[in-house]
């Protein structure tokens, strides 16, 4: 096996800091349409040439180093890396795909095996992904171009990539420190260790809503993603019950690729956190597309201004943020935010609907709560995640109630 190279800081937040408790999962749902069944015998053909031609990162492990000081990429020979995909693929039929979501949403990773791929009812496409590989814009152009295998294995794609795990250019300068206090030693025991934890509730908005919002975000100067926002806060709000002043804390992920410079061709973004603090009362859900106009250049001028960089300069400053952060508590955040925007469908629209989340490990993450949004083939899909063991489901459904009705006022 020939080593890739050391994890990445970003990338041990995913990884060797979870041994314990499981590692985070990123599971991505395609709804496929009808008239494009996935026969069973091309998609694990597919699945072979995906991993050959285009996607090395199926082949690889993860393991100690030689010297036992730090974690890193292997890659599996072929032979084996083939024999774990087809051992991590299944073609169901008539069994509940929302079930299935759900409960690959539970099941952590091991280091050896990184992916899982289901095909449910020849149309509906599941796959789960160790977070440290790719983040969910990446894990979907993975999946738009595995369908465009299963629906022809010829060579005959434009600007083929090669995927490199997910955070090989975390920031402008990025070096690997040997930094005496992450050497592998055992984490201190969390309480609460893993156990079937996060639900998901899925659902999406007729195109007439979406083009209604796209038209007026660009008579307003801004985009979808400031509304989408607003909305999801004030919705909040209002499930709430809550009757005072309340200033909500959102963590926003926010696509940082523009302000960096890669020195390879890649689909994707990489993403960092913002705080971000949306004021609100009985009142202001008739000022939303003022407030929607403000948190728009408040946090562009944020990205303008590189705090990301200023806040974590180097992975060493991250990794120390990592280790502060070992009993992290994110129980000041109302919920986290993530929106990958239009997403590019295959050319004749085979994909419907698309949705994602990620298992949400108590104490390492951002937040109880996240909101995953993408747009395609006119539909605006939502994906909430959430704790179970500290968000009720009825809260769930009370808080999409009110973003029905906030969206039909606007």
């Amino acid at each position: 096996m020939s080593l890739i190279r050391e994890l990445g800081a970003a990338e041990r937040i995913y990884c060797r800091e979870q041994t314990d408790y499981g590692n985070q999962t990123l599971v991505q749902v395609l709804i496929i349409s009808n008239k494009n069944t996935i026969n069973e015998s091309k998609a694990r053909q597919a699945l072979m040439k995906l991993y050959q031609d285009y996607c090395p990162v199926l082949g690889y492990k993860i393991c100690p180093s030689d010297d036992q000081t730090t974690l890193v990429y292997k890659l599996k020979d072929e032979e084996h890396a083939e024999q774990d995909l087809m051992s991590n693929f299944r073609y169901e039929q008539d069994i509940d795909w929302h079930e299935v979501f759900e409960n690959e949403l539970n099941i952590p990773f091991d280091n050896e095996n990184l992916s899982r791929w289901i095909i449910i009812n020849g149309h509906i496409l599941i796959m789960s992904f160790h977070h440290v590989t790719v983040d969910a814009k990446n894990l979907f152009y993975i999946g738009r171009r595995y369908l465009l295998l299963c629906s022809s294995l010829t060579n005959n794609f434009r600007n083929n990539i090669f995927l490199e795990p997910m955070e090989k250019y975390l920031f402008n300068k990025y070096s690997y420190e040997k930094i005496s206090d992450l050497e592998l030693k055992s984490q201190p025991i969390r309480p609460n260790p893993i156990i079937s934890r996060t639900n998901v509730r899925h659902f999406y908005f007729s195109k007439q809503i979406l083009f209604h919002l796209i038209d007026q975000c660009h008579l307003h100067g801004i985009r979808l993603n400031s509304i989408l926002t607003l909305i999801t806060a004030h919705a909040y709000y209002l499930a709430c019950n809550y009757n005072d002043e309340k200033i909500l804390k959102i963590h926003m992920m926010v696509n940082i690729r523009p302000q960096l410079k890669l020195d390879y061709e890649q689909t994707g973004m990489f993403a960092t956190v913002f705080d971000c603090f949306v004021n609100i009362n009985q009142q202001s859900t008739s000022s939303i597309w003022l407030n929607a106009i403000k948190q728009h250049h408040d946090l562009h001028n944020r990205i303008n201004e590189k705090e990301y960089i200023i806040n974590c300069k180097n992975d060493t400053d991250l990794l120390k943020m990592i280790n502060n952060n070992e009993y992290f508590s994110c129980d000041d955040v109302h919920f986290a935010f993530s929106n990958l925007g239009l997403l590019s469908n295959t050319n004749d629209n085979q994909i419907e609907e698309h949705y994602f989340g990620v298992s949400l490990i108590e104490q390492r993450w951002t937040s109880s709560i996240l909101v995953g949004i993408s747009t395609i083939n006119d539909h605006l899909c939502f994906t909430i995640t959430y704790n179970k063991n500290k968000i009720e489901t009825n809260f769930i459904e009370k808080w999409i109630e009110k973003i029905y009705y906030l969206l039909e006022q606007i």
